[in-house]
């Protein structure tokens, strides 16, 4: 308690003087310690605790000294600081970057002599097919749209004949659709990669559909 009064030769003839910021400062002190160990029991305890709010001391200094605020709780941390977090999500492709696809690589057929088609058969590639349909007609589609026809209804067999004569017979035998081109051995009947179909001698065109691009 040496240190809660003045010193002896500081004090007066008549009565001792009291160190009050000495006594306020102590009391602080007591309390805060006292405080700290309260909340540490209670730390201990499992049972859920109900928070206990400090009040903020306020000491009254006689004499010269103002009167001082002691805060008996902890000043709080600061709280974690997290960057944003950016969720990025993938988008389906425009039509746009669609139509900049690479086109397809179109297949070319070249049928030779002598080739026969009968009701229901086709000669095809990937874009284009040849076909003798069911009511005797004579088809060729693109992509499976009907790009060229003969308009027959008894053609029932396709001949690509030696003499590079294409023709449509009916049940009896007649023909009933001929490209014109006889009298040319070793021609061929080609499904071109543009969607035209041609008949065709050593590089010389003797019939085509005009379907191409």
């Amino acid at each position: 308690m040496r240190y809660l009064w003045r010193p002896r030769h500081s004090r007066d003839d008549d009565s001792p003087a009291i160190n009050w910021i000495g006594i306020a400062l102590g009391a602080a002190i007591i309390l805060g310690l006292g405080a700290l160990v309260f909340a540490v029991f209670r730390t201990d305890d499992d049972s859920p605790a109900t928070p206990v709010t400090l009040p903020t001391l306020s000491v009254a200094v006689p004499g010269d000294y103002p009167s001082a605020p002691v805060s008996l709780l902890p000043s709080p941390a600061p709280s974690p600081s997290f960057p944003p977090v950016v969720v990025r999500t993938a988008q389906p492709p425009s039509p746009a970057a669609k139509s900049k696809a690479a086109p397809p690589v179109w297949e070319e057929k070249v049928i030779a002599s002598t080739s026969t088609l009968t009701t229901g058969q086709s000669w095809s590639t990937n874009r284009l097919s040849l076909t003798v349909t069911a009511g005797g007609n004579l088809v060729l589609t693109d992509q499976g749209r009907t790009v060229w026809q003969t308009g027959t209804t008894t053609g029932v067999k396709l001949v690509m004949q030696n003499d590079g004569h294409l023709v449509l017979y009916d049940a009896a035998n007649a023909g009933v659709f001929s490209s014109h081109t006889e009298n040319n051995p070793g021609a061929v009947l080609i499904l071109r990669a543009d969607g035209n179909m041609v008949i065709a001698l050593n590089g010389r065109t003797l019939f085509q559909t005009r379907t191409g691009d």
